[in-house]
């Protein structure tokens, strides 16, 4: 039963972010302008354009003008080619063998990321309708593909053209989206309890803000690779934007380690004008950032400048130190604490500086604190995503077989019995059968749900009214706000598109009893894609899981290891290490997902993985604070060492479902400062609550 709760809540589920109005409208003009000039002038071949302005949208994910002119010419032209085969006056089983083929090469389109996986969804899609239509002769299809192309160029207009064409905004906003949620940690930690610890720490809420401002990195670091790519030699705004991105990873270093050494320090009343004071600090910085982001998304001329400083803190922790109130340890971690705050205030002037002069295209200062970040977007040859997925231990390769059999199935299936609007059988099939069978069932349920709701809209709207026009405008209604509401619920989506698609239907045949024809051939589509899941080599999430979560535990070796033998968390490596640790937190946490979304038992029994996963993080939290207190200090092999042997052993339990080895004696801290011997000690206690996580999980990951 939990696991039906868990999907009807991804059902219901609405995500926080804004409708795309902009997509919504451009999708009701796509498709349903050339409708209405079908319709009115009496011309039924003009409905491919709109069937083309349709799929086209639908490859339009946003992000650089260039990347979606790309994607949306390659739908188009692939779309006029693949409409060819309506011309081919195919026997049943050859349809099949074709419907096999042709929906396995499209299945293999994941190999190149999720665009090109959707590209292919919907190239599969529109081969199965022109199979399932097909023209009076090659001259037919020809002319057919013509149309296709017009359709995909008048969809490419509205998003491209017709809309004002700023070539840096998708970049503008993807940076902005990495300042909001810094400031919005930066706020949080500033309104810290000062008695008693910090808030209780729910684990999955903690893993969520790393992720995300991770995740906001990698996409606006992609974003603007693509937006300055080929644009060489124009102005500096490239280089102010990429200095700003630069600046947010700087950044999410300082908003990691400042908490951890609060943390870290004594939290006494004494101290609490001190901590007061930090917080305060914390607090306006928050609001430099808030500047900075409204720099970016209104491309104001004028940024605020910065108001805050840490003489406040200064004086505080002085008097402190004069009255003899603080303690070695305490001063230690207060003291690295205001060097962290004085370092924030170098980097919001810094980047304060840099966002006021996005505007006027001045030159690039070469002293700034933060250096470039040496990840880049390596150019990948051609065919090596395919070879790296080539092969049955791809979960790529499997879903690609196992989507072209299924389909071929259906067809053959909804050949035999010939029915009515087939092809939505098929097409059900390609949306909902997904790489991992947690995915697909819920896919399945999203797309069976969202039919029945949708087919009972466009039934009860056929009841009151069939005057074309008003159906044509109700289509375009439909189309737009789906499209709109998408990137806040796909199950909203699916019930908004399917009385769209099925009032085109009924439109174009005149057949006004299609509703059921489509929920019953869903419903069937959606069985066939659950079966393919279950017999054809399923991919359960939980044999998967403990493999993503012994590599973010070497990834957390790795990056100990990198600081322990940098001089600065500023080097190369070292920053780069701890994107490869974030970035390999990001497959395990979306791994866990996966696994939730399957999961038969109580959600109480993943707490021991979920737990691991995020005390995962939390080490890596443990070692960002001792990296930005490296400069200078002394020799922390014995206990790094000690360390990452306990981690290998720790990925190596996971990796092979067995509880790891005892704990070994910590090794000796001799010769350090206090403020290195109080992080050590943090790391030691970090990599025990890690070590009693593994125990804890391994029944789960043996099951």
């Amino acid at each position: 039963m939990n696991v039906f709760r868990r999907h009807l809540e991804s059902f219901v589920r609405v995500e926080p972010v804004r409708p795309a109005l902009g997509a919504g409208l451009r999708a009701a003009l796509a498709v349903g302008l050339p409708m209405v000039v079908a319709a009115t002038q009496h011309l039924p071949a003009v409905t491919w354009v709109g069937m083309a302005g349709l799929f086209v949208t639908l490859v339009d994910r946003g992000g650089p003008y260039r990347d979606r002119a790309i994607n949306m010419g390659a739908m188009t032209l692939l779309g006029a080619v693949m409409g060819l085969v309506s011309a081919l006056q195919l026997p049943d089983w050859a349809d099949v063998l074709l419907t096999l083929a042709w929906v396995t090469a499209c299945g293999f389109a994941r190999s190149y990321g999720d665009t090109p996986g959707l590209m292919g969804v919907v190239l599969a899609n529109y081969t199965v309708v022109s199979l399932a239509l097909p023209a009076q002769g090659f001259a037919d299809a020809l002319s057919r593909s013509g149309l296709f192309i017009l359709g995909g160029l008048w969809a490419m207009m509205l998003a491209l053209v017709l809309w004002p064409l700023r070539p840096y905004r998708p970049a503008r906003l993807a940076i902005s989206r990495c300042y909001r949620a810094l400031a919005s940690r930066a706020e949080e930690v500033g309104r810290w309890p000062l008695e008693g610890p910090p808030p209780p720490a729910n684990l999955v809420e903690v893993v969520d803000w790393e992720s995300r401002v991770r995740m906001s990195l990698e996409d606006a670091r992609s974003v603007l690779a693509s937006t300055r790519r080929n644009r060489a030699g124009e102005s500096n705004r490239g280089e102010h934007l990429l200095v700003l991105l630069e600046g947010a990873d700087a950044l999410l270093a300082m908003l990691v380690a400042l908490p951890e050494t609060l943390e870290l320090a004594p939290r006494e009343p004494r101290f609490h004008a001190l901590r007061a004071e930090i917080q305060r600090a914390l607090a306006d910085h928050s609001r430099d950032l808030l500047h900075i982001a409204r720099a970016l998304e209104q491309e104001k001329r004028e940024v605020e400048p910065s108001v805050w400083s840490t003489d406040r803190v200064r004086r505080a922790l002085a008097s402190l130190v004069t009255e003899g109130r603080l303690p070695d340890s305490a001063r230690a971690a207060y003291s690295h604490a205001e060097a962290l705050l004085v370092r924030l205030r170098e980097y919001s002037e810094a980047l304060l500086e840099v966002a006021n002069h996005l505007e006027d295209g001045g030159p690039v200062e070469s002293d700034l604190p933060m250096g470039p970040h040496p990840a880049s977007a390596r150019s990948r040859p051609l065919l090596e995503p395919l070879r790296d997925n080539w092969g049955t231990d791809s979960v790529i390769f499997r879903h690609a077989i196992r989507l072209g059999i299924t389909a071929a199935l259906a067809t053959a299936l909804v050949r035999g019995l010939g029915l009515n609007h087939g092809y939505w059988v098929i097409i059900t099939v390609i949306v909902v059968l997904q790489p991992y069978s947690g995915m697909t069932f819920e896919r399945g349920v999203q797309r069976a749900a969202g039919t029945l709701l949708g087919g009972a809209l466009a039934a009860g709207l056929v009841a009151l009214v069939r005057d074309p026009v008003v159906l044509l405008g109700a289509i375009m209604a439909f189309f737009a706000v789906a499209i709109a509401v998408k990137p806040m619920s796909l199950a909203a989506f699916q019930v908004l598109l399917a009385p769209a698609l099925v009032l085109l239907a009924e439109i174009q045949t005149g057949d006004w009893e299609l509703a059921g024809v489509r929920v019953i051939n869903t419903l069937l589509g959606g069985v066939l894609a659950l079966v393919g899941a279950w017999l054809l080599w399923p991919s359960p999430e939980h044999s998967r899981f403990p493999e993503e979560v012994a590599n973010a535990l070497r990834a957390d070796r790795d990056y100990l290891l990198s600081v322990a033998s940098a001089r600065s968390d500023a080097e190369p490596q070292v920053r780069e290490a701890r994107r490869k640790l974030g970035l390999q937190l990001l497959s395990a946490e979306a791994s866990f997902q996966r696994l939730l979304s399957e999961w038969r038992g109580s959600s109480h029994q993943l707490e021991p993985a979920m737990a691991l996963l995020a005390y995962a993080r939390r080490f890596g939290s443990a070692v960002t604070a001792l990296a930005a207190s490296r400069q200078g200090r002394k020799d922390l092999a014995p206990v790094i060492g000690y360390a990452g042997n306990v981690l290998e052993d720790l990925a190596l339990a996971v990796e092979h479902r067995r509880a790891p080895s005892p704990l070994p004696r910590s090794a000796a801290q001799e010769g350090l400062d206090v403020l290195s011997r109080t992080q050590m000690d943090r790391l030691v206690r970090q990599l025990t609550v890690l070590h009693k996580a593994t125990v804890r999980a391994a029944p789960q990951l043996t099951g």
